[in-house]
């Protein structure tokens, strides 16, 4: 009995470590495109970059939508320097940002992505961030203590969950 009870946990934690791979940043934040070519990198799901619109046409279709699914193109304006695992895209309008996570956190993008042009594909909402997840993250992006603790209120946003994102060089 104590030896099959042995083998059957053996297999548990055999069947545990053998999943499908995914691909996951390493320590030094390095993220391993998907589809690579020219100047573009691909990653998460492979998209196409097709029907882009503007961030101003996204926020018209918000006015009367809890959310849409859109193409959009942006720069980067600030991403996440601990992992990759979301990036702020400038809308091109009043200073608006979109704040970009990445489907169930299935991939990230480089941590060197600041200033770069992107186009992500998914779902934008208005959505109100509390402050406690946005001074999270202040923090991943490097900010100070002091410029944490200024943050006090709670903001209204626009959050985008890209299923794929392209990075032009």
């Amino acid at each position: 009995m104590k030896k099959l009870f042995i083998l059957v946990a053996l297999s548990g934690l055999l069947f545990s470590c053998g999943g499908p791979a995914t691909e996951q940043t390493d320590n030094t934040g390095e993220q391993e495109a998907v589809q690579q070519d020219e100047n573009k990198a691909y990653y998460g799901a492979t998209i196409k970059g097709e029907n882009i619109i503007s961030g101003e046409e996204m926020i018209k279709m918000l006015e009367d939508k809890d959310s849409v699914y859109v193409t959009l193109k942006g720069t980067i304006v600030s991403n996440c320097q601990l992992s990759g695992c979301w990036m702020d895209l400038d809308l091109g309008t009043d200073d608006q940002l979109a704040k970009v996570t990445f489907k169930d956190y299935e991939f990230v993008i480089p941590i060197d992505s600041k200033g770069k042009t992107a186009t992500v594909e998914g779902i934008a909402k208005r959505e109100i961030i509390p402050v406690d997840l946005l001074q999270h993250y202040a923090e991943d992006e490097g900010k100070s203590a002091e410029e944490i603790a200024a943050i006090t209120e709670d903001e209204v946003s626009i959050t985008f969950e890209a299923v794929g994102v392209i990075i032009e060089d």
